[in-house]
């Protein structure tokens, strides 16, 4: 089985491919699709990363090989409560700049990635599934001004990455009960 591939990794071979989307980006994608569809054909996530997906084109290739990966690992974290949904981000050495971007663009992939997946805009969603939407709308706008950063914002950020993580889980629960990780009794 293909490993998970890292941020910078992924994000290198997705530039030289000239992917549609960055790597949190396509990350993103992959669970909004996941959480409204349950079940995602490697296939048709694929044509969302890529305008036009040759088989031909060994950039493609090799950046399709690293999204196998990411692809298999995302699958087993949405639907196994023992090991943890990790969305694909910048790791902490990266400026705070740099991750609120990456965290932003994993939300507005998430958002693509629930219309993919076929959630329509007038459909009827459980409250709080309705309101993290909402909400990771408003992280899509997230930026973060250069300079000196805090522990506080160090701090907001991280809160907010757990937010996103946390509503993610829910939102696949309440959209695919079936296929959600079972929650174990506290």
């Amino acid at each position: 089985m293909i490993a998970r591939p890292d941020y910078n990794s992924l994000t290198d071979a997705l530039a030289k491919a000239d992917a549609e989307f960055i790597a949190s980006e396509s990350h993103g994608v992959l669970c909004g699709m996941l959480c409204v569809a349950g079940q995602v054909e490697l296939g048709t996530w694929l044509e969302q990363v890529f305008e036009a997906f040759d088989v031909n084109d060994m950039l493609m290739k090799e950046a399709s090989q690293l999204l196998v990966g990411l692809f298999n690992n995302t699958k087993t974290q949405l639907s196994d409560s023992d090991v943890g949904l990790q969305l694909l981000l910048p790791d902490d050495n990266t400026s705070l700049a740099q991750r609120t971007e990456a965290l932003a663009m994993w939300c507005q992939g998430f958002t693509f990635g629930l219309a993919a997946g076929g959630l329509k805009k007038d459909q009827t969603l459980p409250q709080d599934t309705a309101e993290l939407i909402a909400d990771m709308v408003e992280i899509a706008r997230a930026g973060h001004d250069l300079g000196d950063d805090s522990e506080a914002d160090e701090d907001a950020y991280m809160h907010i990455y757990e937010y996103v993580r946390m509503g993610v889980l829910l939102i696949n629960e309440e959209l695919q009960p079936s296929h959600a990780a079972p929650q174990t009794l506290q």
